[in-house]
């Protein structure tokens, strides 16, 4: 990729960067990442845990399924007041992902960076610290420090994707808004073999860590992933200096062998740009959001930063899109932002009470917790991640008109080719999800809907009832347009997970989210559908043949 004009650039070669740069290459979209580092570097498990909903959007590229196959899935997770459980939270074991798969950071990241090296559209520039950064009407200049000297590229647009510490923060002088918390944890990577089920653990004032937390997280290859929350004064190197941390492992594990993978102490925070967007410039992952790690956001929210703005920016680079599009990024990743924190904030204030009333109810529904389960119910571990529902969204219809809508997509067991669930068919563009009465009545609407989707990439999913299935049973069928693709739904499945009638058109965006509720009465205006939900241009609803998601490399 010549240095001429980049379409992309990209501060940060994280996952949460990465995501994003295979995400566009995905849509056609070059990029390039610009990594301080000289190299990827190993920083033990960091984030430990990818939620399921969240490998979707790393199936859409292909390294999700090495991430579900390596990593450790588990479906518990246990409370524990003083040493005996009082609480095992049971999640659903998914079809696809998860719910929850533990590995680490640098597990995901590596198999990242495989396929940002094997994909054409996208490259890392390593030892590339940006510097500088400014921008007009027509792109951003960035200067980097590399060990030949200063170099400097003009982006079309820029994405920060450059951590807690970003200097793009800095450069723009968007406002990070929040505070930082005052007490120190350390996490501990220890290679050991323990007799423990492989979920999460969470305990409040356990002997071993009194009137504190402790968190622990199976990972692969015998690594347990152990949280303390530390006194203030605590010096975890003169701990390891003469002998004490040894003695704060083993009050943990026992008289077993053990093996330090990672060592390191942090002060978690609760933070967020006050806008994701500034002209050309964009926030993504821990640069526009830092959350504690409880219910495991941090990570699981910046990749659904890179999934959303992805599909965006390959619509307003091709032309197909407004400007305006992309400030929904803001509207919709912000929200989710704000909604993590609103979650965490409960969570911290339970675990660190900031003042002595809150510290008192703390104590008195800890010590009701074993007796009572109303007490119980209310003891905070942590709500888990899930992805946000876009409900105040500028491209999403309003939930009155259909429960689901802003929604992830719901998933299902089906039978077409190259697909076993129905997430496996979304992503490349928007997709028609359309419950018909019958065949005829579905290859009417998809022959006039099909006729202009407003130059927008756009597929059609036919979901009929078991007896109005002919051959083929799933699939293309020779008597449906293009673009369409027939399912049987066995037992009303996908009608409840849907919540489908007969009749009911929903459009799925390519980040899996449901976005509106078309009427399958008049076909003929599923394009201005399609429109609303990606505020397509006038030219793009002239160009009734635009059918391919990608635009040329040297865009």
């Amino acid at each position: 990729m010549n240095n001429d004009l980049i379409p992309v650039g990209i501060v940060g070669a994280g996952p949460v960067g990465m995501a994003l740069a295979a995400r566009l290459a995905s849509f056609g979209i070059p990029s390039v990442l610009f990594e301080r580092d000289p190299e990827l570097r190993k920083q033990g498990s960091k984030a430990c845990l990818i939620q399921g909903d969240v490998l979707e959007v790393l199936d859409k590229f292909g390294c999700a399924g090495t991430i579900g196959a390596e990593g450790v899935t588990w479906t518990t997770a246990r409370t524990y007041v003083r040493g005996k459980e009082i609480r095992a939270a049971e999640y659903t074991r998914r079809i696809g992902y998860g719910p929850f798969v533990n590995i680490s950071q640098f597990r995901i990241e590596q198999l990242l960076l495989e396929k940002i090296e094997s994909e054409p559209l996208a490259e890392v520039r390593w030892a590339h610290e940006i510097t500088d950064a400014v921008q007009d009407a027509d792109g951003v200049t960035v200067t980097a420090a590399t060990p030949d000297g200063p170099r400097t590229y003009t982006c079309r647009y820029l994405v920060a994707c450059d951590g807690v510490r970003s200097p793009l923060r800095a450069l723009t002088g968007v406002a990070w808004t929040g505070y930082s918390h005052q007490d120190r944890f350390l996490i501990t990577d220890l290679k050991v073999k323990l007799p423990l089920a492989k979920e999460r653990h969470f305990h409040y004032d356990p002997p071993f860590n009194p009137g504190r937390q402790l968190v622990m997280h199976p990972q692969p290859n015998d690594i347990w992933r152990i949280d303390w929350q530390l006194a203030p004064n605590t010096d975890i190197e003169a701990e390891r200096a003469d002998g004490r941390f040894d003695q704060r492992v083993r009050a943990v594990i026992g008289d077993v062998d053990y093996e330090i993978d990672w060592l390191s102490t942090y002060r978690f925070h609760q933070r967020v740009v006050d806008k994701f967007r500034i002209g050309r410039i964009f926030f993504a992952g821990d640069s526009a959001h830092s959350l504690p790690p409880y219910g495991s956001r941090g990570m699981n929210s910046g990749i659904q930063d890179a999934d959303n703005l992805a599909w965006k920016l390959a619509l307003v680079m091709r032309g197909k899109a407004e400007d305006a599009l992309l400030d929904t990024y803001h509207d919709e990743r912000y929200a989710a932002a704000k909604e993590n924190l609103a979650v965490t904030e409960a969570t911290i204030k339970f675990m660190v009470p900031p003042n002595l009333l809150r510290r008192t109810v703390r104590k008195v529904l800890l010590t009701l917790s074993q007796p009572f389960q109303g007490a119980r119910d209310k003891v905070n571990s942590g709500k888990m991640a899930e992805p946000h529902t876009y409900v105040d969204s500028p491209v999403v219809e309003s939930a009155l008109r259909h429960p689901l809508l802003g929604a992830f997509a719901p998933d299902a067991r089906i039978s077409a080719p190259g697909a076993a669930r129905m997430r496996e068919l979304y992503g490349a563009g928007f997709t028609g999800l359309y419950f018909a009465r019958d065949r005829e009545t579905a290859r009417a609407f998809a022959e006039r809907a099909l006729a202009d989707t407003r130059g927008l990439a756009a597929d059609l999913i036919v979901v009929l009832r078991e007896g109005e299935l002919a051959v083929p049973a799933a699939g293309p069928a020779d008597d449906m347009p293009a673009g369409v693709t027939v399912l049987r739904d066995r037992d009303s499945v996908l009608r409840a997970a849907y919540r489908a009638t007969e009749g009911t058109c929903l459009v799925v965006r390519p980040d899996g989210h449901l976005g509106a509720l078309a009427d399958a009465t008049r076909p003929e205006q599923y394009g201005d559908t399609l429109a609303r939900c990606a505020l397509a241009t006038a030219a793009a609803a002239e160009d009734t043949t635009a059918a391919d998601a990608r635009i040329p490399v040297g865009v």
